[in-house]
């Protein structure tokens, strides 16, 4: 009898844990083995490197999307923060300042666009889809309107920023490193620093966080600030392989990079996911696009494929949660079961009423 159930509770514990941390990685692995069957083209040595080249501005913003969508928000301004940091790369190139200086400049303007959507959603109190809406729509007006409607060409000429764009290092492609890089300090930051696990409880309950003692405005105008700059970073990457800022770019990167996240098993309620996931969303996002393109499927067809994976992903992040909240139930019923024995004092009934 004691085998079995420990048979039983160990099965159970392997199945919430590919349900939870594992999924993504498995459905990532299935993916390929089929590719492999069906589109043995997908493994030829370039193909792969374009997959890679192809996960990187994606996977990017997906990271920092990840640190929002765990507090339980959105950030939809993702997008058009990329388009002006792009622009802003190379408008301030075109006006003779050195590449890196002008690098680190459109990080900050992600960053500073990424602390206002905070400000707006922890101390104004406006929801992160209005917030975020807001500030997509004006700042993709500002991109437009400082280059009035045209793409910025400028002379790329510094060797770090081509490989952060279309280089490679070592054979491998330059923007697939910087993704790789940005996905381990996501990783590290959220597991193993105090802040990741201030975002893990916001998006458990903001009320309980804040009663907790964690600093919740201030935790979450950091999280938009990291996600800002991980699309500030993707619109200099983005400008560094297309040669020019474009401020029609990234007009679909906020619902790529959202369908990576929920993809990878991060919950939209909140609390629940991780950038490991994300890296594989990102991953499986670059394959199935990759894949449909070998086999002649054409780009309208895809965002109708697109669409379908985002609805999927999201039928299946809101089953998890009902799943998640029913497993919990029975371990709270036998604490409620010991409690209503006892039999409390008159003068006691109300605390432990209370406390309940």
């Amino acid at each position: 009898m004691s085998t079995a159930t420990e048979g039983g509770s160990a099965w159970n514990a392997l199945s919430t844990r590919v349900r939870g941390n594992w999924l993504p990685v498995v459905i990532f692995i299935g993916v390929v083995v089929l590719v492999a069957v069906f589109v043995p083209a997908f493994f030829q040595p370039n193909n792969l490197l374009n997959v890679g080249r192809q996960s990187a501005i994606v996977g990017v913003i997906a990271i920092g999307m990840t640190f929002v969508i765990l507090t339980g928000g959105i950030d939809l301004s993702v997008g058009s923060i990329l388009a002006l940091s792009g622009v802003t790369t190379a408008m301030l190139i075109n006006n003779g300042m050195v590449v890196p200086l002008a690098m680190v400049i459109a990080l900050v303007v992600g960053v500073a666009v990424g602390i206002l959507n905070g400000l707006g959603v922890a101390v104004l109190g406006i929801q992160p889809f209005i917030m975020t809406l807001a500030t997509m729509v004006a700042i993709q007006g500002l991109s437009l309107r400082l280059t009035n409607g045209g793409p910025q060409q400028f002379n790329n000429t510094a060797d770090i920023f081509r490989v952060i764009g279309s280089g490679n290092v070592l054979g491998i492609p330059g923007p697939f490193l910087v993704f790789i890089i940005v996905a381990i300090v996501g990783i590290l930051v959220l597991r193993y620093l105090a802040f990741g696990r201030y975002i893990y409880a916001i998006g458990g309950s903001l009320e309980a966080a804040r009663l907790s003692g964690v600093r919740t405005k201030r935790t979450l105008i950091l999280a938009y600030a990291i996600s800002g700059l991980c699309a500030g970073l993707a619109g200099v990457m983005t400008a560094s392989r297309l040669g020019v800022g474009d401020p029609t770019a990234g007009s679909l990167s906020n619902l790529d990079a959202i369908t990576a996240v929920v993809i990878g098993g991060t919950s939209l309620m909140g609390g629940t996911g991780g950038a490991v996931g994300t890296v594989f969303g990102a991953l499986l996002l670059a394959v199935l696009s990759n894949v449909m393109n070998l086999i002649g499927i054409s780009p309208f067809d895809q965002q109708i494929v697109k669409g379908a994976v985002i609805v999927i992903a999201v039928l299946v992040a809101v089953q998890a949660s009902r799943r998640r909240l029913r497993e919990r139930k029975p371990l709270d019923t036998p604490q409620k079961s010991r409690v209503a024995p006892q039999q409390a004092p008159p003068g006691e009934a109300s605390r432990v009423d209370a406390g309940d």
